[in-house]
């Protein structure tokens, strides 16, 4: 468990220090995955409460192997009754981010169809979705707010 905690905290501070040597971005520098999620999720933005995702689900979930170059770190719906999560990709290089976008679209449209089905209120949460990306980090927000949502990851993430 370790391990896998480890690489996500060493690219979140290569992504500090990337963001530091910027020179003359407005961006915020990341705060960290806990406290970004604990920003969102006092805020507001979603209805359900969210729990943390063991990283190794979360990306069976995503259809993220371990070659893929891809540490995710996950909040889903607690109740599994609605759509609402918030994910993090951390990814190695521009390939794996490409590759965490397509995974996190192809998630959202399965997703779509799935609540289709049973909890049609949900699709509009998940066509509103918040998908951003900066310094090989991807975000992705379904939440029942996805403006305020879009709001608050503004500063880290520039639409």
């Amino acid at each position: 468990m370790k391990r896998i905690l480890s690489i996500p905290a060493a690219l979140f501070m290569f992504v500090l220090l990337l963001a530091a040597c910027g020179g003359g971005s407005e961006m915020k520098p990341l705060p960290g995955s806990e406290e970004l999620a604990k920003t969102l999720t006092d805020s507001g933005v979603f209805e359900d409460e969210l729990e943390a995702v063991d990283p190794e689900i979360a990306s069976l979930l995503y259809g993220l192997a371990p070659e893929d170059g891809i540490e995710l770190q996950s909040w889903f719906s607690a109740s599994g009754g609605t759509a609402e999560e918030f994910s993090l990709f951390f990814c190695q290089d521009d390939a794996a981010l490409a590759a965490a976008k397509k995974t996190a679209e192809a998630r959202l449209e399965n997703q779509k169809r799935t609540f289709g089905d049973y909890a049609p209120n949900e699709v509009p949460k998940l066509e509103g979705a918040v998908i951003r990306s900066r310094d090989k980090v991807l975000v992705v927000c379904v939440a029942a707010d996805p403006e305020k949502a879009a709001k608050l990851l503004a500063p880290y993430f520039p639409a």
